[in-house]
């Protein structure tokens, strides 16, 4: 992994740390300005995929469905879903609804960024052929104050069928009165005010959905409790929001400078110490010479290509750093110099003791990127499941971001190219960045026609698994390469 030390890719890393310091404190300022609002909504079949759709049912007998609901609208939303039953020649399309009476009415709210899946226990009470299932949504538009069709929409062809004995069916609605829709109405603006104000309407919004579970099942007395408790919440919640907006606003800004700063700081402060790190890290090893004529023509130089050919097979890189400092070279610079030589295959850098077994191999310092990449992972899924501070938050956005957008592409192209000289430094740095940008989609795709589907625990581990599974075949890969070298070595 000794591609990190690489000037250009110091320099690249730090423009990124200093670019998303910039990013988010932009925002924080504009925190809540969503540039393209959307709302989602899928259907599913019982088991909750994108699949498993009923073609035929009965008349009178239930069957069960899913309905997908996801909120991008940079606000707390109010949806009811409208389900209605057609034919071939129904109109519907993104302007125009249904023009039927609803067979089933559902609602939700759903805070910003968040999403649901609501089961849906349909009956259908008539026989015919052909016929569409229409799931429409529908959003409260807090201006005209009412609910208006948002032009999303989804349709399941079906058979209905009579059933083999006839039996008298009475159709049953599951729909609510117009009262208790305007009570949910109430509820839900008491929401909206204090989201308005910086509130954290979590709670407000868990309630509201407890309301709206309640008047389904018909207890009117405890969905009117619900509903004045969310009401009497808002002038609390809205004077909390205020003041924790400010002072997520001012953290923000605060640890976003820090961070900045940090990566400034550390990219002037390690641009010289990284090379004495780099240099004790391998103090111990052989300079074996390669194109010694390669060097350049400096008098430091010629002294080195006399050092080379007098000490033959024994000089060392710390022999070549105090010989530097004799000279009143500053260390740093010298071992700039021969991690140069290093890249440019001037010299090679040799083990005096290799490890000879895999298992050596594992453990020792040629594998170090193998023992970085496992501590990483370890951090990021300790910052997932442990109890989030500010601290802890803000190192889960930088863990999580190296997890899914740099660790599954690195691990992959140190397996497909375990030989650091394949690749230059910058182009193992963008490949790890774009490859993890394709492996990630690829294992939510598979994850979902999975019994998991996708949600966190599988993700987590699918990817930890995909990103260890692939060290191990780099580590294999390099290990066969070791012990070539060495073999050649030894010849």
């Amino acid at each position: 992994m000794t591609w990190i030390f690489d000037e250009e890719v110091v320099a690249v890393i730090t423009a990124i740390i200093v670019v998303v310091s910039v990013f988010a404190v932009v925002q924080a300022i504009s925190a809540g300005r969503v540039v393209e609002p959307f709302s989602e909504l899928g259907l599913l079949g019982a088991n909750k995929k994108i699949a498993d759709y009923p073609r035929e049912v009965v008349v009178g007998s239930p069957f069960l469905l899913h309905s997908y609901i996801g909120n991008h609208e940079g606000k707390t939303m109010f949806y009811k879903i409208m389900i209605k039953i057609g034919n071939r020649t129904s109109l519907v399309n993104e302007t125009i609804p249904l023009a039927t009476s609803p067979l089933m009415i559902v609602y939700t709210v759903l805070q910003h960024n968040s999403s649901t899946i609501i089961p849906l226990n349909i009956t259908l009470y008539s026989p015919g052929e052909n016929l569409r299932l229409v799931f429409e949504m529908w959003i409260y538009n807090e201006t005209s104050q009412s609910f208006a069709y948002y032009g999303r929409w989804n349709q399941l062809w079906l058979n209905v069928t009579k059933p083999p004995l006839p039996t008298p069916i009475t159709p049953k609605t599951q729909n609510l009165s117009t009262n208790f829709e305007l009570l949910l109405v109430n509820a839900y603006m008491s929401i909206r005010r204090a989201e308005d104000s910086g509130g954290n309407i979590t709670e407000m919004v868990s309630m509201l959905n407890s309301a709206i579970y309640y008047a389904g099942r018909g207890d009117y007395a405890k969905v009117e409790e619900i509903v004045s408790q969310i009401v009497s919440l808002e002038p609390k919640v809205s004077s909390a929001g205020q003041e924790f907006r400010r002072m997520q606003l001012y953290t923000t800004i605060a640890y976003s400078g820090i961070v900045a700063g940090l990566g400034l700081g550390l990219f002037f402060y390690l641009r010289h110490r990284i090379w004495l790190i780099w240099s004790n890290f391998y103090g111990g090893w052989k300079i074996v010479p390669l194109e010694v004529q390669s060097l350049g023509s400096s008098s430091f130089d010629k002294k080195v290509k006399e050092l080379l050919k007098s000490k033959n097979d024994n000089l060392l890189v710390n022999d070549i750093i105090s010989f530097g400092d004799k000279l009143e070279y500053e260390k740093w610079s010298v071992a700039r110099e021969v991690f140069r030589w290093t890249k440019n295959k001037i010299v090679r850098l040799e083990d005096p003791n290799p490890p000879k077994t895999f298992t050596n191999y594992m453990f020792s310092k040629h594998n170090l990127g193998f023992h970085i990449t496992l501590t990483l992972l370890v951090l990021t899924i300790l910052t997932i499941y442990i109890t989030q501070t500010t601290i802890t938050t803000y190192l889960r956005y930088v863990l999580g971001s190296l997890f899914v957008l740099f660790l599954p592409g690195y691990s992959l192209i140190e397996a497909l190219y375990p030989k650091e000289g394949d690749l230059a430094p910058l182009e193992r740095l963008a490949l790890s960045i774009g490859l993890s940008l394709a492996l990630v989609p690829l294992v939510g795709l598979i994850l979902n026609y999975t019994p998991w589907g996708i949600r966190l625990d599988p993700i987590v581990v699918s990817l930890s698994i995909l990103t260890v599974s692939l060290l191990l075949t780099a580590s294999y890969r390099r290990f066969t390469l070791h012990k070539l070298r060495v073999y050649a070595n030894a010849k």
